[in-house]
């Protein structure tokens, strides 16, 4: 091995032990949507700004493991951020593409989701990344061996440890990442699959309230493929349901 190797096994530990879904149960707040933080801040904002600034800030590359929430399945998919530095966007994609996923999402500098670690880490200079594999609550050893062959690729990508690195097919990178959420409140029948192709207009699922009455159809706004899913049936009015990414 060359150099130094920081692994830190779980970030939102509050949220980890109290099953608390989306948000870290100290402040209702996302910690992935809170980067760089505030040292003066709520707890959550606190945290992010000592991890980022203490941690990850002082590493030449840093790795976001993540799994779909409690009510989310998903398939494996990496995310990361172009900076408009070409030798650190090079560096970025060649960790992104070692990791052996099927898809990828590359956001850009306008338009992504604000205060993720990845994308700040990556403002900061460091090569940063996140990859997704596993979810709704369930550990199964496929998912967890998924990250951990995908963090070794990388590792040994970049030289940190000694082998030759296993020789994977890049990810195919989507144009656009698409969160739909419910109109309504009511209770979600979803009709496709993750990693299904879906065209443009396709019904993806229906609302109906608590007796069965239809409320609202949810169609495809482009056509893609699914990247994840809410798979609790109980969706609030703006609640989250699936994400498609555009192909």
């Amino acid at each position: 091995m060359r150099g130094t190797l920081v692994v830190i096994p779980l970030l939102n530990r509050p949220g980890f032990y109290e099953r608390s879904v989306y948000v870290n149960p100290e402040d209702g707040d996302n910690l992935n949507r809170l980067f760089p933080g505030d040292p003066k801040g709520k707890w959550g904002e606190r945290f992010a700004h000592r991890l980022l600034t203490e941690i990850v800030t002082k590493c030449d590359h840093a790795i976001d493991l993540h799994a779909g929430d409690l009510v989310e399945d998903l398939v494996p998919f990496v995310i990361y951020r172009e900076t408009g530095d070409a030798a650190l966007d090079a560096r970025i994609k060649r960790m992104a593409d070692a990791y052996g996923a099927r898809w990828a999402v590359k956001s850009a500098p306008t338009g992504e989701r604000p205060g993720s670690l990845f994308a700040v880490a990556s403002q900061s200079g460091v090569a940063a990344m996140l990859a997704e594999s596993g979810g709704r609550g369930l550990l199964i050893e496929e998912d967890v061996v998924r990250h951990v062959r995908g963090v070794t690729n990388i590792l040994r990508t970049i030289g940190t440890l000694e082998g030759e690195p296993e020789a994977v097919a890049p990810p195919r990178v989507v144009k656009t990442f698409d969160w739909l959420r419910s109109p309504v409140e009511g209770i979600f029948h979803c009709r496709v699959r993750v990693d299904q192709l879906v065209r443009q207009g396709d019904v993806v699922g229906e609302l109906v309230d608590l007796v069965g009455e239809p409320l609202a159809t949810i169609t495809a706004p482009v056509g893609g493929v699914v990247l994840f899913l809410v798979t609790s049936p109980a969706i609030k009015k703006g609640g989250l349901l699936l994400g498609v990414g555009s192909l």
